[in-house]
């Protein structure tokens, strides 16, 4: 029985002919569905927890996009690193080194995703794993003790390599290793883990602004070494990614590996052929080479793929992510708020609640309506956050108002394009391409952040520009242009294994229709109305 089919419940249906059965995904009821879920989370609860155990590590890509917004909302921090601008009577990071400081983890990530899918193939998941925990520690030590802005600088560009690795890893190993029935749940866990590292770095930020003195912002430096240091312990714990024991021919450490990861009432040579099948092991070991190498993901083949994955990242760039999230208790401080750090408390947590929420419906939902449908949502949001703008800061009512939406903006986000960005640019990816294709798509990502961080403290400090939220009007302009390739290519793999993926795409079938299509033998055969 193929392994994936029996992962999800099944249909047989006449072909055109009305002699040969074509598999198509059930349609079941909402409450079908989660019945069906929750019976393959308890069939698979070995490689459950172990997915929920890898991607913790995700926690600093979150963990640290807060703390670089927390971070210069400290008065102590600005203080401490910056200068004293009279005007607004405050103490002011220079545009260019504020610049500098939210880049440095963005050029880390770039590169420590990119040595990710370069040698993760080679060395394995493990080692680059045991990389990003070691470099974390030494980079978050330097960190908190860091006596000048060049030395903060570089600390932070390590911790981005370690970001870099930990985000890259941990959803390539969940992913290619994930049934078919728990992949989209599997893969939106990256989203909750960062939402979860923003929530933290949000109420570690209100905590310690209550405190006087440089250890307020040191001490939300010191939690960068919490999950690093949990994660070493279980980490030698954890087997090697099947499959990468399986593309180093590797085949006894696998079935070992597939028994620790799935636990021993596995059907290990089941599971073991199916990866074999995935990898196209059986076509000879040069053809699956020349499928793991970056070439091969810019391919004829490929392409396509590829590029839905770097839109299904970018549109969490350019929704305006990076501002109602990175920058939001800076920006509140700025409209006069009060309780900046209360108010990003508040937000996170809501934040962290949706997406939950999200996760829980990521297997019901179809993927074309959550990503593209939601993006669509969040562009009238920030049409009217950008609004709202407009009246300036004086207007206490306007203010009122831009609150209420960034917030509900924020949840929204982390609900729709947040959670599901992630689940497209994963599984969308055919298996022997996924870790090239999982760095590029960060690198991508990584790269416009990099951009976004350079350029927003000359758009919203208020010895700057001081746009505040009128630069969403920007991001409405930037995500439809995405949305909009994204409505044409962006395939719908709701209840599809790899395999009628990998079909669908080599019959040509237009991927927005995807839908319409049955496979059958590997042919794309179009439903009747």
């Amino acid at each position: 029985m193929d392994l994936e089919k029996s992962s999800a419940t099944v249909l047989h249906a006449e072909d055109t002919n009305g002699k040969q059965p074509v598999s198509l995904p059930q349609q079941l009821t909402p409450k079908e569905q989660y019945q069906q879920l929750w019976a393959n989370l308890k069939k698979d609860k070995h490689f459950v927890l172990w997915a929920l155990f890898v991607m913790s590590l995700v926690f600093g890509w979150g963990y640290d996009a807060g703390l670089s917004g927390v971070a210069v909302a400290f008065p102590e921090f600005r203080k401490q690193y910056g200068n004293y601008y009279s005007d607004g009577e405050q103490y002011v990071i220079p545009a260019m080194w504020q610049s500098l400081w939210n880049a440095a983890s963005t050029i880390g990530q770039v590169f420590g995703a990119f040595l990710t899918g370069q040698f993760t193939d080679y060395a394995g998941r493990i080692p680059i794993l045991w990389l990003a925990v070691v470099l974390s520690l030494s980079s978050s030590f330097a960190l908190v003790f860091a006596p000048s802005l060049p030395i903060l600088f570089v600390s932070k560009l390590l911790l981005g390599f370690s970001v870099g690795f930990s985000t890259a890893t941990p959803p390539l190993y969940v992913t290619e290793n994930a049934p078919a029935a728990l992949r989209s749940s599997a893969s939106s866990l990256t989203n909750v883990i960062i939402v979860l590292g923003f929530f933290l770095s949000s109420i570690t930020g209100y905590g310690a602004s209550k405190i006087q003195g440089q250890w307020s912002y040191r001490l939300a430096f010191i939690m960068t070494f919490l999950v690093p240091t949990l994660f070493a312990f279980g980490l030698p714990f954890l087997p090697e990614s099947p499959v990468w024991y399986v593309k180093k021919g590797r085949d006894d450490d696998a079935r070992k590996a597939i028994v620790r990861l799935f636990g021993k009432d596995a059907d290990v040579e089941e599971r073991l052929r199916f990866i074999k099948s995935e990898l196209e092991v059986l076509a000879g070991e040069a053809d699956v080479a020349s499928h793991t190498s970056w070439k091969a993901i810019f391919s004829k083949e490929h392409r396509w793929r590829t590029l839905v994955a770097v839109l299904g990242l970018q549109s969490q760039n350019f929704s305006g992510g990076y501002f109602a999230n990175t920058y939001q208790t800076y920006y509140f401080e700025l409209i006069g708020q009060t309780n900046a750090f209360g108010l990003t408390a508040i937000s996170s947590t809501l934040q962290f609640l949706s997406n939950c929420v999200a996760v829980s419906v990521s297997d019901v939902l179809p993927r074309r309506k959550s990503l593209i449908g939601g993006g669509t949502l969040l562009a009238c949001w920030s049409i009217i956050i950008a609004g709202t703008s407009l009246a300036g800061t004086a207007n206490q009512k306007a203010n009122t108002a831009l609150l209420v939406f960034m917030i509900t903006w924020s949840m929204l986000y982390t609900a729709t394009v947040g959670c599901f960005g992630w689940a497209v640019a994963q599984e969308t990816a055919a298996q022997a391409t996924r870790p090239k294709t999982i760095a590029f798509s960060l690198v991508c990502q990584q790269l416009t952040a990099l951009m976004l961080s350079s350029v927003f403290p000359f758009f919203i400090n208020p010895d700057q520009l001081n746009w505040g939220g009128k630069v969403m009007f920007l991001f409405v302009a930037a995500e439809a242009v995405i949305l909009g390739i994204l409505f044409l290519v962006q395939p719908e793999t709701k209840n599809r294994t790899y395999h009628d993926i990998d079909a669908l795409y080599a019959n040509k079938v237009p991927p927005r229709k995807f839908s319409d299509y049955l496979i059958r033998d590997g042919v794309a055969v179009k439903k009747e109305n």
